[in-house]
């Protein structure tokens, strides 16, 4: 019976103990918390953190780790983002990140939602470190393949970023990111359908993600399986619309989709820059009268002076003779230095050097003043816009290649420099030149 009582005191004193340690630990986890909060809300609104805000939060969390969800986001990783991005130590700084890590880790381990917290932290792992793009890759991937339609607007931004870093690295496909991108843009136009905060947070990236995938450089192909099906799906969303003529415009003006998307946003919202996207389609497609019928509608809308002359300079290209020449014109009438213009009008000249010459009493003479003035043109050219400069000397040795030599000139009475009319539809003055 002694015994038997002896045993139960040892073990009664032995939980008595374990108590008082239990007490102990809560009594200190308690202080550690109290002071540690009391003093980060202030703190954290300077972004600075002193010492003993971080001893004691530091305290709480290697003893206390299932105190508060706080304690690991925001409040630790706030700390210890504030010591990462202030330490010029590169060892210590690389300590920083590695806590920063373990916060997560341990967020997870402890608190769980690891489908969430996984994606948190492989942003977090881009944004301070982007060389670690590849690790930052996988956490994000696995937290927005778990998440689907719940994941953080964040972390699918940057797991699709560092999806396009690795395929520009080459350790992923072209045809992966397209996957991805469509997987996280069906993400992001749900969740913008539903409206209130989650469209905002989604909408705040969904600019971001749709450069991301321009910056792959997708072909026709790509952006015609990308956006084919979202039209066939809803026709008349405006925004979808703009965002398929934008991107489609460069490379696949000729693609069925693009003229569909549109003749389509032209309906739906007549404009300048609509009409000339319709007229720039046409064009593509050599069907010159209904490409000229939107370029006239799309300068009668247009109030951007310098887009306006850009449309009289597309008109120019397609006409011929004098009419080709107003168009130019008028270009340079919306915009004096438009030296593109000026070569548009050259070459005109120059097309017409045969027909003005043609049943003349000298037609070499005739001919010679067409590419005089044509040559003129390219210095007026260049002149006014040094980005043709190339282009402008390239024309004025061509027409020069016609001029005749001082000899030939003299014996037609002609002496360089004098002042010379065409005429024919020109009507212009040049001066006499010799090669």
């Amino acid at each position: 019976m002694k015994r038997i009582f002896k045993i139960f005191t040892t073990i009664a004193l032995g939980c008595s103990a374990m108590s008082v340690f239990a007490q102990e630990v809560d009594s200190a986890c308690l202080k550690y918390q109290a002071i540690y909060q009391q003093r980060y809300k202030n703190e954290n609104a300077m972004n600075k953190f002193s010492d003993v805000t971080i001893n004691n939060w530091r305290s709480l969390f290697f003893t206390c780790p299932t105190a508060s969800k706080n304690m690991y986001v925001p409040h630790g990783t706030n700390m210890m983002r504030y010591l990462y991005q202030n330490e010029k130590d590169a060892a210590k700084k690389q300590q920083y990140l590695d806590t920063l890590m373990m916060i997560y880790d341990r967020r997870i381990q402890y608190i769980g939602e690891e489908s969430n917290y996984i994606g948190k932290k492989g942003a977090e792992l881009y944004f301070l470190s982007p060389l670690q793009y590849e690790q930052a890759y996988e956490y994000c991937r696995k937290s927005v393949d778990a998440m689907a339609r719940n994941a953080e607007p964040r972390v699918m931004y940057v797991c699709l970023k560092t999806a396009v870093l690795k395929f520009q690295k080459g350790t992923m496909e072209k045809g992966e990111v397209i996957a991805l991108y469509q997987a996280i843009r069906a993400i992001m136009d749900a969740n913008i359908a539903k409206g209130g905060k989650v469209a905002e947070q989604n909408s705040k990236y969904s600019n971001d993600v749709d450069n991301l995938f321009i910056e792959i450089k997708p072909d026709c192909s790509d952006l015609v399986a990308l956006f084919e099906p979202q039209f066939n799906a809803n026709p008349q969303d405006t925004a979808l619309l703009v965002k398929i003529t934008d991107n489609l415009a460069k490379d696949c003006a000729s693609s069925d989709l693009y003229v569909k998307a549109a003749v389509e946003l032209d309906k739906l919202q007549p404009s300048a820059q609509s009409k000339r996207k319709l007229g720039d389609m046409y064009a593509e497609k050599k069907q010159t009268s209904l490409a000229m019928q939107y370029y006239k509608e799309a300068a009668g809308l247009e109030q951007d002076d310098s887009k306006k002359a850009i449309i009289y300079y597309n008109m120019a290209r397609m006409t011929s003779g004098a009419t080709a020449v107003n168009y130019a014109k008028q270009a340079l009438a919306f915009n004096s230095n438009y030296g593109a213009a000026y070569l548009v009008i050259a070459s005109k000249y120059a097309e017409s050097a045969n027909s003005c010459s043609s049943g003349a009493e000298f037609p070499d003479l005739e001919k010679w003043k067409v590419y005089w003035l044509a040559y003129d043109m390219c210095q007026k050219a260049k002149a006014v816009d040094p980005s043709v400069a190339g282009t402008a000397n390239s024309y004025a040795a061509s027409y020069k290649s016609h001029f005749p030599d001082t000899e030939t000139l003299f014996g037609y009475n002609v002496t360089e420099g004098s002042s010379q009319t065409v005429g024919c539809w020109i009507n212009a003055s040049t001066t006499a030149k010799v090669k």
